[in-house]
């Protein structure tokens, strides 16, 4: 029986069934033979010559299987170390690769999402793998080209019109899908020198109020310029004299408008109503160099020249949040608080200001915002600084559970307030400086609303997370933007107000019926 097992693994190896004859030798009996031991040689160098090459086909799993067997029959013989070794090192340059290739597609997924697009397509092609999420990632670079495309025409048709909603809208898709996209930059170049042109025009026609419109709609862009910050300065000072002439401080406006005039030498209303400042400055003085002069303390004028609680214009710079006017009904303007009742989604409370104080609505100092809290909860103050949001409180606070009494708040700090009270910041879009506080643990008496937006220049209604109010029966973003005290809708879609086209000089008022598409709300006071 022995001289026949060797004679079937004599056959079964010179007809290279190597598995067969390893079945047949590996018994102690035929290996102690010396015919069984010559056997035994010459199948181990044949399964190392076949592990070879398995190795060589990259086929690891079964070049292992044939160096193990081996192993078995041979021990740890110089060849059969040399294959062990040759293993080893491939499944490791192996997995290394692969290692590479993932992290490469990984780059390429986040160069995709930045707009990089071309940078993702080379990393895809140098990952040298046909893998189905190299395939996904190719078909949504291509989608993104073609939705680029599309963008650009768009944004060039609205640019033709000079409808600059539509372009910057447009524009900024081009942004998020293709970023190095080579006509971006010309694109956003000519709307802002067009732009920039109707500005300077509309400032030395007087109109500073469409300047500042036209400009804020730049914004978004991010394409800051010297002519931009320019006109923006004069914007802002000529906001200022107006302020200063609403508080009869006809002086200091005089100042101001002399600033402008040099800047912006072309607006010929500058130079008349800085002769008027003056005129009326001058006039001002001799009244007070009066003998009314004597009298002015005793009805509620400083000498300084400030106004107090008599005057008929109050000085809302230092804080933005105003008192409601109490005779405000339905039908009228609205101003910097109110409320946003929308089917479906829920109800938000507005708050228009830089500067917003949140404590115990129990406690005597009247917070901007108040929650039902204890009275001991310590109050804070959020400051908005341009596009950055501040914290400050009197005592710590914890902010992502650490105390702390300053912080310059980012996207998802949790404020707590108290052990049951949190507040959850967030700033949804990139391209506004509206906030979002999401109330967790208490809520705002006489009110439903769960949400405050702290408002800079616009509310974004849209679907998606990117907006400060998400609704999703939304097919297209709709912008709220206050305006002269009054409450205003931009959309692609039509904008009804009590189920008329909304009136571009009245806005939204309050208490009115608006309906955008399938989406109704209500504005209200609070």
């Amino acid at each position: 029986m022995l001289i026949l097992r060797i004679k079937q693994a004599e056959t079964a190896l010179s007809d290279g069934r190597l598995d067969e004859a390893f079945e047949l030798v590996r018994s102690t009996d035929v290996r102690a033979h010396r015919r069984g031991q010559s056997l035994v040689g010459r199948l181990v160098r044949a399964l190392v010559s076949r592990g070879s090459e398995h190795l060589q086909a990259d086929r690891f799993t079964q070049a292992s299987a044939d160096c193990d067997k081996a192993i078995q029959l041979g021990g740890n013989i110089t060849e059969v170390i040399q294959l062990r070794e040759a293993i080893t090192q491939a499944v490791s340059d192996r997995h290394g690769s692969d290692r590479r290739k993932g992290d490469a597609i990984a780059r390429a997924r986040d160069y995709i999402d930045e707009g990089r697009l071309s940078v993702g397509e080379q990393l895809l092609e140098n990952a040298h793998t046909d893998t189905r999420r190299v395939q996904a990632l190719k078909a949504d670079v291509a989608a993104r080209r073609v939705s680029v495309e599309d963008a650009l025409a768009r944004a060039r048709k609205a640019l033709e019109y000079e409808d600059w909603d539509t372009a910057v809208m447009n524009l900024l898709e081009i942004k998020r899908s293709h970023a190095a996209n080579k006509h971006l930059t010309e694109l956003i170049a000519q709307v802002t020198d067009r732009v920039i042109a109707q500005a300077k025009s509309a400032i030395n026609e007087g109109r500073v109020d469409i300047a500042e419109s036209l400009l804020h709609r730049l914004v978004p862009l991010g394409h800051d310029t010297i002519q931009t910050r320019d006109l923006n300065r004069i914007v802002h000072q000529c906001r200022l004299a107006a302020r200063y002439i609403a508080r009869a401080q006809p002086r200091q406006a005089s100042e101001i408008l002399r600033l402008v005039a040099a800047i912006q030498p072309g607006a010929a209303w500058v130079k008349k109503a800085l002769a008027q400042s003056q005129q009326e400055a001058e006039m001002l003085e001799e009244l007070r160099g009066g003998p009314l002069g004597l009298l002015m303390d005793i009805h509620g004028v400083n000498h300084d020249n400030r106004s107090v609680s008599t005057m008929p214009y109050p000085d809302t710079g230092s804080k933005l949040m105003t008192e409601e006017p109490q005779n405000n009904t339905a039908g009228e303007g609205i101003t910097s608080r109110f409320v946003m009742h929308i089917d479906g989604v829920g109800s938000f409370l507005v708050l228009a200001g830089q500067s917003i104080t949140i404590g115990s609505a129990r406690s005597s100092h009247n917070p901007d915002l108040g929650l039902m809290l204890d009275t001991g909860v310590p109050a804070i103050r959020i400051e908005r600084d341009e596009a950055d949001y501040f914290l400050e409180s009197d005592q710590n606070i914890c902010v992502n559970d650490i105390p702390i009494k300053r912080k310059l708040l980012a996207d998802e700090d949790a404020v707590a307030l108290s052990s049951r009270c949190r507040l959850k910041f967030a700033l949804p879009n990139a391209a506004s400086a509206s906030a979002v506080l999401q109330i967790q643990g208490t809520r705002i008496p006489g009110s439903e609303a769960r949400r405050v937006i702290l408002m800079d220049r616009e509310i974004i209604l849209a679907p998606g997370g990117s907006a400060h109010i998400r609704c999703d029966q939304l097919e297209k973003a709709a912008v709220f933007h206050l305006r002269n005290g009054r409450l205003f809708c931009r959309s692609e879609t039509e904008v009804l107000v009590n189920g008329r086209p909304m009136d571009r000089n009245l806005g939204i008022t309050l208490g009115a019926n608006v309906r955008i598409g399938d989406v109704s709300l209500v504005v209200t006071k609070m």
